[in-house]
C-alpha cells in the first residue's frame, strides 16, 4: 500500500534513471534523477535556481563594478543558426580586443536570449572589469593603441565605453545593435539582471551542444556535490532493500511498503 504523506510535488518528467539509499534500519530513500534539460519545465527551474545561488555566493568576491552588454549579430544573419553562428565566430576575437584595452582582469557571464519579433539570437554579458571611457595611448613598445581609463579628461581622443563597443563589433561583423550600461546600485543587480535570462529564455531555443551559460575561470560553474551511499539504476525492486523495508520517494512523499511488492515488481510506474 502507498501511503501520501503531503500533496504531490513537481518533479522532473523526462527522467531516465533514479537513486536510492539506505536512510536507516529497515527504511531507505528514493528520488528520480534530473535531466537538466534548459528544455525541461521542472530541471529549468532548477537550473536557474542553482546558477542563481553560486551567482549570489561568488559574484560579490569577483568585482562591485558590472557592466551590462548586450550584442547582436550582424544585420543580414537574422535566422536563429545564422545569428548564434556569427555571434560565436567573432565573440572571442572581441574578448581578446577587451582584454587588450582593458587589461586582463576580465570576468564574465553569457547567455543567450531569443529576439521577441524573429527567430534571431542576441547575448548577453554582465562583465566586470571595464572602465567607463576609453581613450587613445600606446603600447609598452610606443605603438598607438586603445586604453580604458576612469575619467575623460580630455575632449578629443576620448569615447564611451558604448561607442567603443560599438565600432570594434563593427569591423569584426557583427553587432547590428550593441549597448554597454553600467549597472548601478550594487552587485545583487547585476545578479538580477542575468537571471532574468535563465529560465524563460532558456526554453525558447534549443540547438545541441549550445552552453546556455558560459562563465569566466574567475566565476566558475557551480559545483556539483558529492552523493555518498546513493545507488543508481532505472527502477527500484524489493530485492533491492531488505524484507518489511518502507521506501520515502521523496519526489512525491509517498512511502512504498510490503504491500506495494505484492502488487507491483519495480517502482515508479508512471501513468
Amino acid at each position: 500500500m502507498q501511503t501520501e504523506v503531503n500533496e504531490k510535488p513537481l518533479y522532473c518528467k523526462k527522467y531516465s534513471k533514479v537513486a536510492y539509499a539506505s536512510s536507516g534500519p529497515k527504511s531507505a530513500v528514493f528520488t528520480r534523477l534530473r535531466c537538466k534539460s534548459w528544455q525541461c519545465d521542472y530541471c529549468a527551474a532548477k537550473n536557474a535556481s542553482i546558477w542563481r545561488a553560486h551567482l549570489k555566493e561568488k559574484l560579490p568576491t569577483v568585482s562591485d563594478t558590472w557592466y551590462l552588454v548586450t550584442l547582436t549579430a550582424h544585420p543580414t544573419k537574422r535566422s536563429r543558426v545564422e545569428s548564434l553562428t556569427n555571434i560565436r565566430e567573432h565573440i572571442d576575437a572581441l574578448i581578446k580586443r577587451i582584454r587588450r584595452v582593458f587589461g586582463s582582469d576580465i570576468e564574465y557571464i553569457r547567455v543567450y536570449e531569443k529576439h521577441p519579433t524573429s527567430n534571431a539570437l542576441h547575448a548577453h554579458m554582465i562583465m566586470s572589469g571595464l572602465t567607463d571611457y576609453v581613450a587613445r595611448g600606446f603600447s609598452v613598445k610606443h605603438r598607438p593603441m586603445a586604453i580604458g581609463v576612469i575619467n575623460r579628461d580630455a575632449r578629443y581622443g576620448v569615447w564611451a565605453v558604448k561607442s567603443w563597443f560599438k565600432v570594434v563589433c563593427h569591423e569584426l561583423g557583427m553587432g547590428h545593435m550593441v549597448d554597454v550600461q553600467k549597472i548601478k546600485d550594487n552587485v545583487l543587480s547585476a545578479l538580477l539582471y542575468v537571471c532574468a535570462y535563465l529560465t524563460k529564455e532558456q526554453q525558447n531555443f534549443h540547438i545541441p551542444y549550445l552552453k546556455h551559460v558560459q562563465v569566466t575561470k574567475g566565476i566558475g560553474s557551480p559545483e556539483v556535490k558529492e552523493s555518498f551511499g546513493w545507488h543508481v539504476s532505472m527502477a527500484i525492486e524489493a530485492r533491492m532493500f531488505e524484507p518489511n523495508c518502507q521506501i520515502t520517494d521523496l519526489n512525491t512523499n509517498v512511502i512504498i511498503d510490503n504491500n506495494w511488492w505484492e502488487r507491483h515488481s519495480y517502482y515508479p510506474i508512471e501513468d
